[in-house]
């Protein structure tokens, strides 16, 4: 087993899970994640989270072995209730990487290139600016 690589923040206010995504993940970076979120998601009434905005704009790379854990996650978004996922930020590697694991999936995803073209298609996020 393998320490775990990459950091992450995040913030729920319903119905928004507002994610921040920093460094290099492994497998284990990815397992720890998900985990953590978890906790704190299964305090929340079932299917209270519909929505995910995820900045990658620190983010910078996942391994091979990670993807298949990361792919699984993000499958279960869409049986869990999520309605749309954003991403803010994305580098081309990670936004192909992205489309790859969405594609079939008919889940609602979306890019953008930086907050403030986040913001003005979403205005009523707007209080979480600072945290983005």
């Amino acid at each position: 087993m393998f320490n775990v690589h990459g950091r992450w923040e995040y913030s729920i206010e319903s119905p928004t899970i507002y994610i921040k995504v920093i460094g290099c993940f492994n497998r284990e970076g990815i397992q720890a994640f998900t985990k953590d979120v978890f906790a704190d998601l299964a305090k929340l009434p079932p299917q209270s989270i519909e929505y995910a905005v995820i900045n990658l704009a620190e983010f910078e790379l996942v391994t091979a072995d990670s993807l298949a854990v990361a792919t699984e996650y993000f499958h279960g978004v869409k049986a869990r209730g999520y309605k749309r996922v954003v991403y803010i930020q994305a580098s081309a590697v990670a936004k192909s990487l992205l489309e790859h694991i969405w594609r079939g999936s008919d889940m609602d995803i979306q890019f953008y290139d930086d907050i403030p073209g986040y913001l003005a298609k979403h205005p009523e996020h707007l209080y979480i600016k600072t945290w983005l």
